[in-house]
């Protein structure tokens, strides 16, 4: 086969670039691919597997955030595409994200800049650069097309810093390009779905894997989206490096459906996977589209939803031995459950919150047990209750998910047992992807001054808290507490690290209601309320109507005036939430019957609520009576028993 030519594939064992050089091979290009280990096998040896491979095939280093690192590799061609994208860690900050994308595309471009004699480059940009706006702004049935983009003020205020990051690398890349004269086009795929080449899975195809075991979180969060067989991709890519008239960007998509209709579609298409057949609409109705009409006058012609995931699931089937086929004598988990002693009465219960048990498959169970049970170091008796709870924690896979998982969580700083802790208090926190929805969540934290070290010590009171949404839980508490005054930078952080489960409750149903009693009500306001807050911001999670208001009408019965009340809510905020019974109406009665004091200097000294009545108030009353001695509440209770007893001359001072 005649060459046409030498070509630089960027992050040539990526998913999509593997299958860029496939093509590019099969085509009768030389491939010069850039990797950051050719010496990596398990990485790069799908790609000495391909057709031609031997022949056409050449893998350097190079690495994205090393400037200068592509010059070698782009002066040997007469082409680029750049596909590849810079790793992205938990522990990077947006500034972080955002600089790694920019400059990784820009320090490509540099290098293109030095070859006199490239003829072009197609980068790899995606359909988030496009698809990313406030829904209002899209009217009904919109087509998007290339001349859309996406907000960075929406992505960044819903916390998607991907979205960010690949409009602001493309947007970089089309300045360079104009201001050097570089010859560029972009390809826009919407969500690529295929087989995968490499025996490592990336992100997309464990997302996709995550689909067919049941793992609906990610494409619930997807909404509506765009899909693509990755050939189509591959092919695009190819077809607009040829294409001499090709300008600008290409939008590549096949077919687009909301998260519903998709898993719909699987189910019945596949229903020998636990596929949901609906998910939650989180996002109402979306109707958007895309007009990929200058894409298919290239001569482009899209395979359809089912090819794209018939050869993926076929992949995967070929890649992960979990994966049996419908025909084979694959074991139920409900089986494993009563092989592993679970009566069926607790089956029956399990069954009930895990509807789909039934459907669900063994094969990861044994290694999901003994890897809790051993490494992590859940107690037996515990780990069937975390089961029990939440039974499809056995389905999720150990060595793509759950190692990886677990570690992450460890690195937070854990002390040894808290993650085991974690996990029996809320085992969903297995299922969330630690990348995606941690990254966001500490760098929306840092900026309250909440380091990743007190971020750890949340997550490990209140697991729950990984599930939260940013945008519909998180920003709307924090703006709650601007609204009452509190600074944002510090105040608010110090809130939150107090009261970690304040995060779980609704601002509107619980947090504000009760504010505004406090203010209303209580007569809290300006510097009062937000000490209040600051000091015990643990009263806000209570039900006004249910505890608070009760409390309040006690002391009022109780002879104490409103300005008396708010004094005391002000000096020691639990007044509100102690016990009537055996806390408040003993204690009132002890101070005024026994004590013969005026209610006003418990106003004075609120922490009197916070004595016991036996061990302290009874005892030192009964001690002062005998000495014919008397001094305020809070010289007779600021004091242990042995420094009572030496103010008071019991014992002598040592």
């Amino acid at each position: 086969m005649a060459s046409k030519g030498k070509v630089c594939v960027t992050g040539a064992s990526g998913f999509v670039a593997s299958w860029l050089v496939k093509r590019l091979l099969e085509s009768g290009y030389n491939v010069l691919g850039t990797v950051r280990d050719p010496g990596n096998q398990k990485k790069v040896a799908h790609l000495w597997n391909l057709a031609g491979a031997k022949e056409r095939l050449e893998l350097v280093r190079a690495d994205l955030l090393e400037e200068g690192s592509f010059d070698d590799a782009v002066m040997a061609c007469e082409g680029v595409f750049h596909t590849a994208s810079p790793i992205i860690t938990k522990s990077d900050t947006k500034e972080e994200m955002l600089d790694s994308a920019i400059n990784g595309t820009l320090n490509v471009l540099r290098s293109c800049k030095k070859n006199p004699f490239l003829k072009r480059v197609v980068l790899t940009s995606s359909s988030s650069t496009v698809r990313l706006r406030d829904e209002a702004e899209f009217p009904p049935n919109v087509l998007l097309d290339e001349t859309s983009w996406s907000s960075v003020e929406f992505c960044e205020s819903i916390q998607v810093w991907y979205g960010v990051a690949k409009i602001l690398a493309e947007k970089s890349a089309w300045e360079f390009a104009k201001e050097n004269n570089i010859d560029l086009v972009a390809v826009l795929p919407t969500f690529v779905i295929g087989p995968n080449l490499s025996s490592e899975l990336g992100p997309t195809v464990l997302d996709v894997l995550g689909l067919f075991k049941g793992e609906t979180e990610k494409f619930t969060m997807f909404g509506r989206m765009g899909y693509v067989h990755i050939d189509d991709i591959a092919s695009c890519h190819i077809l607009v490096y040829e294409t001499a008239d090709a300008k600008g960007r290409y939008i590549c998509n096949s077919a687009v459906l909301n998260s519903n209709d998709l898993v719909a579609f699987l189910a019945k298409r596949f229903p020998s996977f636990p596929i949901p057949k609906s998910l939650p609409n989180i996002y109402g109705e979306q109707t958007y589209g895309y007009n990929t009409s200058k894409i298919r006058k290239l001569g482009v012609e899209f395979k359809g939803v089912e090819e794209m995931f018939d050869d993926a699931v076929e992949s995967l089937k070929e890649n992960i031995p979990t994966m049996a086929s419908a025909g084979g004598a694959a074991k139920s988990l409900t089986q494993w459950l009563g092989e592993k002693g679970f009566d069926e009465e607790t089956i029956g219960r399990m069954s009930k919150r895990c509807k789909n048990l039934p459907n669900l498959d063994a094969s990861e169970a044994s290694g999901v047990w003994d890897y809790l049970l051993n490494d992590v170091k859940i107690e037996q008796r515990k780990l069937r209750y975390v089961v029990t709870k939440c039974p499809k924690v056995l389905t999720v896979s150990v060595d793509g998910k759950l190692i990886p998982t677990v570690q992450c969580l460890n690195t937070l700083q854990a002390k040894p047992g808290e993650v085991a802790q974690a996990i029996i208090k809320f085992p969903p926190i297995l299922f969330h992807s630690m990348e995606q929805k941690l990254c966001p969540l500490l760098a929306f934290f840092q900026t309250l001054d909440i380091s990743e070290k007190q971020l750890a010590k949340l997550l490990m009171v209140n697991p729950r808290l990984i599930s939260y949404s940013i945008e519909g839980k998180f920003s709307q508490t924090v703006d709650f507490f601007v609204s009452l005054g509190i600074e944002k930078e510090g105040m608010i952080g110090k809130i939150l690290t107090k009261e970690p489960y304040i995060l779980g409750y609704s601002v509107d149903k619980r947090l504000r209601p009760t504010a505004e009693f406090l203010k209303s009500v209580v007569g809290l306001e300006g510097t009062n309320l937000q000490r209040v807050i600051m000091n015990f911001p643990g009263i806000l999670s209570r039900d006004a109507n249910k505890t608070l208001r009760p409390n309040f009408m006690f002391l009022q019965s109780a002879g104490f005036s409103k300005d008396q009340i708010m004094a005391l809510v002000a000096g020691y905020p639990l007044v509100l939430i102690k016990s009537i019974k055996r806390c408040l109406e003993p204690r009132v009665k002890f101070l005024v019957e026994e004590m013969g004091r005026d209610r006003g200097e418990a106003v004075d000294y609120p922490q009197f609520f916070s004595h016991g009545l036996r061990k302290s108030l009874e005892y030192r009353h009964k001690i002062l009576k005998q000495m014919n001695s008397r001094c305020s509440l809070s010289e007779m209770l600021d004091c242990n028993q042995k420094k009572f007893a030496m103010k008071f001359g019991l014992i002598a001072a040592v």
